[in-house]
Parts: structure tokens; C-alpha cells; sequence
């Protein structure tokens, strides 16, 4: 069964925030047999991230470089072909080292902190890796091998089969719950809210009245934000005439387009380390009204691991239970992220 290849950004259907890159840039589809993509899947990361930059600039010689960075891609592939010329292998589960337990591999961002990063020496670290350290001594059958790749990287080894279980601050799709098994208990949770500078926390009660009587740091074009957004809008008569929009502005311009007084309220799930951001700016944030919309964070497990799926569900249960995954969160969000969940059973 060959694997797909995409350098792209695309969002999901449901306004899942896109972080590699938002919009419709789908430069193309490659198919592999499992031998050559498991090569090109370990050495496509930093290609991937480079092509993606380069595509999506406008420049001339941004798009010379673009040509030479796929020709490198393309040798990527052919080296690899040629490396395996031996046969293909089948990626079967190897055992443990440890008792009799299946190790399988789990990817985990490198780079979205507070959710899980690696740092410059190597480390693993974040909220949803010390989630799964606790799961690993939960299982009965299985033990997680984790490794820290960039999200766009994860899809690819998901894909490919190489990896049999992702997170990284998933939402419960129909896309991923058709490509995947998705346990039914959830790993945290993602509320969409208004952020304004503190000296500010009173001038809004709620989107409405922000909306009304302030102006709204731009969000990426297409993006999950976007479509929240969106349709939000169309349940409140319209009364954005257009949902504002710039491409390419990460949490550190928008917070510090906030603290200039170019815009007054920014809307962004609170999961994805805002607050961590601001503090290390040296920016004082706070959020004002309800969140604006609340989504469950899931992990996704290869559609052929069902007893797999079934012993992380049962973990990630337990966890929930016990208490484990709330004391975590207050580590790492200084609150429990589970709270806001209350809402979506309301």
C-alpha cells in the first residue's frame, strides 16, 4: 500500500487550526510503496517546512529557490529508492525490551509549546508528552515508543503507517474519525476566547460588544479561527461585514499588535500556549466572556490497532478519573483545560 506525500496546508472541515499553514496551497501528491516513503519520511521534514516557506513567498528569487529545493526533495526520493533496493520490508510491531509488551511509536509535536515540544538538548517536553508517560504505564499489552517531529511530519508518518498513534492538540473530526480510530475519551480539551491587553478587561463583555466597539487582530485566511468565526458571524445577523484576515501572523505579532493599539481583541484557542507567550514578552493578557466555541483535544491510533486504541482509551479514562490529566493541566495552563467540556454536554 503506498503512502501519500502532501506539501501543503489545508484546514479540516470542522475549522481545525492548521499549523503548519493555512489556505489551499496543494503543491502536490507523490505516491510511495512503504519502503521508500518510511526513508522520505525521516528525511523530508526540514524539505517540507522549506518548500511550504519558499512556495508560499512571491518573489522571484524565492521561487528559484523553490525549484531547486524540489529537485533536492525529488534525489531525496531516488536515493532512497536506491537504498532499498533489497526488498521491501513490513512494518510489523518489534517486542519490548521490557517484558513481553508490543513497542509501538508514538509521535508527539516537536514544536507547539506548551502542548509538546523538544528542546535544543533533545528533550521532550509539554503537557500532552507527560500525558502519555503516565499512559505508558497503563498499558497492559503495549509500550510507547515517543519521538518529537514537527506536526507536518506527523501527518506524513501517520499516513505512511509509521507511526501508529499522533497527538498534537487534534480536534474529534469526521475526516480524522473516517482515517483513524479515535478513542472516545479525550486527551484535553481547546476553548476558543477573546484575549485583551489587562488595562483593558473591562472595555468588553463578549464577542458581540467587542465586535461592535473595538477592532480584531487578523486571522490567517481559511484557518480554523476563521471558520469559527465565520460561523459565528452568520448565527449573529452578520454584524462583522467582513471577518478580518492577514496570512502569516503568529502569536507573537498578534499579541504584540495588541500591545501597540493596533487592534484591540484578539480571538485563539487557549491550548496553544497564548498566555505562555504573552508572559514572555512581557505583555499582561486576560480573556473576557465565555468561550466562544469549546472543542475536545483527541488522539488518533492507526485504523488497524483496535486493541491498541482500546488499552489508550482505557488509560486515558483512568487518568481522567483519578485526576491525573486536571493536575497536569493546572502544571502546565494553570488550570484544568477538562473544565470547559462541562459546556459541550450542556
Amino acid at each position: 500500500m503506498g503512502g501519500r506525500f502532501f506539501i501543503y496546508g489545508k484546514d479540516d472541515e470542522d475549522g481545525q487550526i492548521d499549523r503548519r499553514r493555512t489556505g489551499q496551497y496543494e503543491m502536490g501528491i507523490l505516491q510511495l510503496s512503504p519502503l521508500y516513503w518510511n526513508f522520505f519520511a525521516r528525511v523530508s521534514s526540514v524539505l517540507q517546512k522549506t518548500v511550504i516557506q519558499l512556495y508560499l513567498k512571491e518573489d522571484y528569487i524565492m521561487r528559484k529557490s523553490l525549484k531547486i529545493i524540489s529537485v533536492l526533495a525529488a534525489s531525496a526520493i531516488i536515493i532512497g529508492a536506491f537504498a532499498g533496493c533489497g526488498g521491501e520490508k513490513k512494518d510489523t510491531p518489534k517486542a519490548a525490551d521490557a517484558g513481553n509488551k508490543t513497542a509501538v511509536k508514538l509521535v508527539v509535536s516537536s514544536t507547539e509549546r506548551p502542548i509538546a515540544w523538544q528542546d535544543e538538548d533533545g528533550k521532550i517536553q509539554g503537557f500532552e508528552y507527560d500525558i502519555w508517560q503516565e499512559v505508558n504505564k497503563n498499558l497492559k499489552d503495549y509500550t510507547l515508543d515517543i519521538k518529537a517531529v514537527p506536526p507536518e511530519t506527523q501527518d506524513v508518518m501517520m499516513e505512511s503507517g509509521d507511526a501508529k498513534v499522533a497527538s498534537g492538540g487534534y480536534y474529534r473530526t469526521p475526516r480524522r474519525e473516517k482515517d483513524y480510530i479515535v478513542p472516545n475519551t479525550p486527551i484535553g480539551a481547546s476553548s476558543v476566547m477573546i484575549y485583551v491587553l489587562k488595562e483593558n478587561q473591562n472595555k468588553f463583555s463578549d464577542l458581540e460588544d467587542a465586535v461592535k466597539n473595538g477592532k480584531q487582530v487578523p486571522n490567517t485566511p481559511n484557518g480554523g479561527i476563521y471558520k469559527v468565526l465565520t460561523d459565528w458571524n452568520a448565527a449573529h445577523d452578520n454584524i462583522m461585514k467582513e471577518v478580518p484576515i492577514q496570512d502569516g501572523l503568529t502569536v507573537a505579532d498578534r499579541l504584540q499588535s495588541l500591545k501597540t493599539g493596533q487592534y484591540d481583541f484578539m480571538v485563539y484557542p487557549d491550548n496553544f500556549g497564548v498566555e505562555e507567550t504573552a508572559k514572555a514578552m512581557g505583555i499582561e493578557i486576560v480573556t473576557v466572556g465565555k468561550p466562544i466555541k469549546v472543542n475536545e483535544i483527541v488522539v488518533i491510533v492507526n485504523k488497524k490497532e483496535e486493541k491498541l486504541a482500546a488499552e489508550i482509551d482505557a488509560a486515558l479514562k483512568k487518568l481522567t478519573d483519578d485526576g491525573t490529566i486536571a493536575k497536569l493541566s493546572e502544571k502546565w495552563y494553570h488550570r484544568n483545560l477538562l473544565d470547559n467540556l462541562k459546556e459541550l454536554k450542556k
